[in-house]
């Protein structure tokens, strides 16, 4: 047990890392927090990730606005959803309770590892739902939105919908990750509770919004891509161009995302 406490953890150039699992709804999930090697600003970055190849492509952003938070002086952490990346679970059959419970149970493991922070719960794409329904439970502090999907129901029925051609005599594996197998969105299941009582998802994010008088920020690019559903008082923020599904690279999302971070710390 010493020998992965002393591979899990290491510092330098003024960051701390850490790497674990916590327990959320009797699985384990997958933690990873980057923070100041002497927290000098109380102020954490809770990053909620999207959902199957895109919480895989996704995943670079997350973890600069992380480590982006943390050399600012604070903290950040980035979690697995269940059934996702490194954690346990069964993909299929979780539904937003888990999601969001999963998010509240990281903020709790964060807190306990960095006291005193006051945390942003951060929702990048679908993450955006899960962060709005988490704040809800955890009545943590400001919400953060990065390209924002909130409407759960809506999407995962665009996602599991949406197809590619295919050669002819493609392989299993190619109609899988293509969306050609039911139930299956490039490689990924679609959670099925969420896909059979898509509206309640979708009223459930709406009622979260609503009852929410905090502090906001959307940070999305400047082509439309769906419905601006935050409320009217959040900050908006966009950068050139237009969201595309799958990309594996935003470099001005991410810069975006940490300078409305460094700009909010030095509110502090």
């Amino acid at each position: 047990m010493s020998g992965w406490a002393e591979a899990s953890t290491w510092s330098g150039d003024g960051l701390r890392r850490e790497v674990f699992f916590f327990a959320s709804g009797g699985v384990e999930l997958y933690g990873s927090l980057y923070a100041s090697a002497g927290v000098t600003r109380p102020l954490g970055l809770l990053a909620c990730g999207s959902w199957g190849v895109e919480a895989d492509r996704t995943e670079p952003l997350l973890r600069s606005a992380a480590i982006g938070m943390a050399k600012l002086g604070g903290a950040g952490l980035v979690f697995h959803h269940p059934g996702h990346g490194d954690s346990c679970g069964d993909p299929a059959a979780v539904g937003l309770e888990e999601l969001s419970q999963g998010a509240v149970d990281a903020l709790a493991e964060g807190s306990r590892r960095c006291p005193d922070v006051e945390w942003i719960l951060a929702g990048f794409v679908l993450g955006a739902s899960i962060a709005c329904l988490a704040r809800q439970q955890a009545g943590a502090g400001p919400l953060l939105f990065v390209q924002p999907e909130l409407q759960p129901g809506a999407y995962f029925k665009r996602l599991a919908s949406s197809r590619r051609p295919l050669a002819p005599g493609s392989s299993p594996r190619e109609m899988m990750h293509a969306g050609k197998v039911p139930g299956m969105a490039y490689g990924y299941p679609v959670p099925r509770r969420i896909a059979e009582h898509g509206g309640a998802a979708d009223a459930a994010v709406e009622a979260a919004l609503s009852a929410f008088t905090g502090e906001g920020a959307v940070i999305r690019h400047e082509a439309p891509d769906g419905p601006d559903l935050a409320p009217a008082r959040f900050e908006r923020i966009e950068v050139p161009g237009a969201w595309r599904f799958g990309a594996q690279n935003h470099p001005r999302l991410a810069a975006a995302t940490v300078a409305w971070l460094e700009r909010r710390s030095g509110d502090e």
